[in-house]
C-alpha cells in the first residue's frame, strides 16, 4: 500500500482527497527542498572559497614540502635563512619565469634538494602557480 492510499484509507471519505492532496503536496515539496538544498550545498562552497583544485594541490604541496624552510609567509624560517633560502616575496623570486621557478623545484639548487620525485608535474605546476598567487606583489592604491 502507498503512503498517500494509507492516508486516504486512514481518512474519512470526505477529508480523503484533501489529506491524500496535501500528503502528495508534502512530499513533493519536502523533495524539492531536499534537491534544492543538495544544489545549494554542493554549489555554495565552491563559489564562496573561489579556489580551483589546483590551488589546493599546490598550497598542500607548499604545507608539505616548502614550508619547513621558506615559512607559511614565504619570508623564511631561521632554518630556511640559514640555508640561504630565497624570501619568496622577493622581486628576484617573483621576476623569475613559471618555468624557472618549476625548474628550480623540480632539480633543486644551492642549497635547495630536488623535489621532482617526491612531486608530479602537476603538483610542481600547481606550486608554481601558488607561489605566484601567494607570495606575488599585491598591488598597492
Amino acid at each position: 500500500m502507498l503512503a498517500s492510499e494509507m492516508c486516504v484509507s486512514l481518512s474519512n471519505s470526505s477529508s480523503s482527497s484533501i489529506r491524500g492532496f496535501s500528503f502528495r503536496h508534502g512530499a513533493l515539496a519536502a523533495t524539492l527542498a531536499v534537491v534544492i538544498a543538495l544544489a545549494f550545498l554542493g554549489f555554495a562552497p565552491k563559489a564562496a572559497a573561489n579556489n580551483s583544485p589546483a590551488d589546493d594541490v599546490g598550497a598542500q604541496a607548499f604545507k608539505s614540502n616548502c614550508v619547513v624552510c621558506h615559512g607559511a609567509d614565504g619570508t623564511g624560517t631561521p632554518t630556511g635563512k640559514s640555508l640561504k633560502a630565497p624570501d619568496l616575496n622577493s622581486d628576484a623570486v617573483q621576476k623569475m619565469t613559471d618555468t624557472q621557478i618549476a625548474d628550480q623545484i623540480s632539480n633543486g639548487k644551492n642549497n635547495m634538494p630536488p623535489f621532482k620525485s617526491a612531486l608530479t608535474k602537476d603538483q610542481i605546476t600547481a606550486l608554481v602557480a601558488y607561489v605566484r598567487a601567494t607570495f606575488g606583489k599585491k598591488s598597492k592604491h
